[in-house]
């Protein structure tokens, strides 16, 4: 991975004193879990000492690899993630602003270019690589990790070289309810991240401004079979240009394979674009993802690793919630609950990965599990989104959310139902994908075709009721490897031949297509189907946590939730748990490594 982070002075004729240049210095260690001898760093500060960019990679020193930075002339960049092509970097060096070539390059990234006049960074379409923003003792801040943008700004504002992190707990409302923020917001005092296709423009002696740039205009429904296959060429033809990275490296591409949708598309243009790959999946070993996934592999022609998930005994043998949890938060940075698991650090293996991560954005986000497109039904979806779990919250929590469902409750009068769609790739993509996704780039060149900047322009230009059908992704599975039409999912057909196919001519094959049955090992998720021992790990840790938590929480309704065994909803104990970590402070110290692994009974 690559982080980053720019500073420059509010005043022309200031410079960025050397006591902040030092806290970032510091700072890094702090807000990425990475050991600080594996970093590349590179620095550049402006003549006048006014402006700064500072870059820090763990990846190689070789091809597909880049710098950590790269200049043309008096200007420097940076990016995070990766550019959909090789030359991409030198586009962006010398185009007049920052923004203006961005929405025709693919991949999934984010820019930082600084010159003497100060800073701007990007967002792509998705913003999987985030840009955070601050500003503090006439500085301004941008940086790729909200952790690192933060400290630095705590230096400037505090005067101290190491400053303790400051928790906007209010904030953390979002986290209680989903466990992932449906704002811009951050846990971080004052710190915010920088919307979905947009430019942060820093210019000494300016106003800072956000230049946001305009999403895909959707087009008609199309009529007929014809012309819907046309319509969806632009899509295939982003696709094969985002699994085109992979050939960049010197082996094959590791795919995580399952029974859904999403990765087997990917696994369809790699085909298609001779993509050299294998698949590799996990699970129980009857499960329907490892045994679909060993399917499509086998008509694609490539092979498939398949690792069996550890049991003993009936049980599955899991990491102690806490130790979990304190990963979780550390990689994280406080923005994902730990009912997600994410990879810890690990030296970088250049290997190049995929899945079918983010392939909701093709489907419609929100839509596709939303049944009821009503005027009432979304309006009851949008509060789910903003204000579910109001009985664990505070009467203040509760109307901080409030001014969150109004302001989207007001944007359905004039955009309908897309407002799903895009509420999922703000706030789903853009917010809870981000920590994942950073956590991967810091083991793996891993790429993400469906948070490709192109793929995403190229789907949002297509009717969202139109998408939810799910027929543009049919259609480009068919075009992309037509021998992969009869392999049922795992779960629900295709959207748009749930209850019938299209024709009698297409009966056989749609009978072929029948979803397997469902088994145990399928159904199974161990987060959700705890007993007491883990009960009793969620109450020590939340109910004795920090009080700052309860300044948002009601106690009695957290302590009845708590009680459950099992849970309703088990995904609250998980955040709550991630929660009182955060608040602790405990991440910010090592690991408990002491405390032993957990077993879960297994169906």
């Amino acid at each position: 991975m690559r982080a980053c982070l720019a500073v420059s002075a509010r005043e022309p004729d200031e410079p960025i004193p050397h006591e902040v240049l030092e806290a970032a210095r510091w700072a890094i260690a702090e807000a990425v879990p990475a050991p600080a001898d594996r970093w590349r760093t590179a620095e550049w500060i402006s003549p006048d000492g006014g402006t700064a960019l500072l870059a820090w990679s763990n990846e190689p020193p070789e091809d597909p690899f880049p710098d950590p930075l790269l200049t043309s002339g008096d200007r420097v960049l940076s990016y995070c993630g990766y550019l959909g092509g090789k030359g991409d970097a030198d586009l962006l060096l010398d185009a007049a602003a920052l923004g203006d070539d961005l929405d025709d390059i693919g991949g999934c990234f984010s820019v930082f270019r600084a010159g003497p006049d100060g800073f701007e960074a990007a967002t792509s379409v998705t913003r999987a690589c985030p840009v955070y923003h601050a500003e503090a003792g006439g500085l301004r801040f941008a940086a790729s990790r909200a952790l690192l943008a933060h400290l630095a700004a705590r230096a400037a504002a505090t005067g101290l070289s190491r400053p303790a992190p400051a928790y906007d707990v209010m904030a953390l409302q979002s986290m209680v309810r989903h466990g992932f923020f449906v704002s811009d917001e951050t846990p971080f005092e004052g710190v915010r991240a920088v919307p979905n296709a947009a430019t942060l423009v820093a210019r000494r002696g300016r106003a800072v401004g956000v230049v946001q740039r305009p999403l895909p205009e959707q087009g008609r429904a199309p009529r007929g079979r014809g012309e819907a296959r046309e319509r969806v060429e632009p899509l295939a033809e982003a696709l094969l240009a985002a699994v085109e990275p992979f050939k960049w490296h010197d082996r094959p591409m590791r795919l995580a394979l399952s029974g859904g949708r999403d990765s087997r598309l990917i696994a369809a243009a790699c085909h298609a674009a001779g993509v050299p790959f294998f698949g590799a999946t996990h699970g129980l070993a009857d499960s329907p993802d490892v045994l679909l996934a060993q399917r499509v592999a086998e008509v694609l022609g490539v092979e498939c690793e398949v690792t069996i998930d550890k049991q003993r005994s009936g049980a599955v043998v899991v990491r102690h919630p806490l130790r979990r949890a304190h990963a979780l938060v550390r990689m994280c940075e406080g923005m994902n609950s730990a009912y997600e698991g994410v990879n810890r650090w690990a030296p970088f293996d250049p290997e190049p990965r995929s899945s079918g991560s983010g392939g909701e954005r093709l489907r419609g986000g929100f839509l596709s599990d939303q049944p009821d497109l009503t005027r009432d039904g979304v309006h009851r979806r949008l509060r789910t989104v903003f204000l579910a779990q109001r009985e664990f919250l505070t009467a203040d929590a509760n109307a901080y959310a409030q001014r969150y469902y109004d302001r989207w409750a007001d944007r359905y009068e004039r955009d309908g139902v897309d407002i799903l769609d895009k509420l999922h790739m703000f706030y789903k993509t853009g917010r809870w994908l981000a920590g994942s996704h950073t956590a991967t780039l810091m083991n793996w060149a891993y790429y993400h075709p469906f948070l490709d900047n192109r793929v995403a322009r190229a789907a949002l230009a297509l009717p969202v009721e139109w998408r939810l059908s799910e027929e543009p992704l049919a259609l480009v599975m068919h075009m992309l490897a037509p021998q992969l039409r009869d392999i049922p999912f795992d779960g629900k057909r295709w959207r748009f031949e749930q209850r019938r196919p299209r024709s009698l001519r297409e009966w056989p094959g749609w009978r072929r297509r029948a979803t397997p049955p469902s088994t145990p090992a399928g159904g199974f998720n161990w987060r959700k189907s705890y007993g007491p021992e883990l009960a009793d790990v969620f109450r020590e840790h939340i109910l004795d946590g920090p009080p700052e938590l309860f300044s948002i929480l009601d106690r009695g309704a957290v302590e009845r939730r708590l009680a459950e065994v099992p849970p309703r909803r088990p995904g609250q104990s998980w955040h709550l748990l991630s929660l009182s970590v955060l608040l602790s402070g405990a991440w910010r110290e090592p690991e408990p490594a002491d405390l032993p692994d957990i077993e879960v009974p297994a169906p």
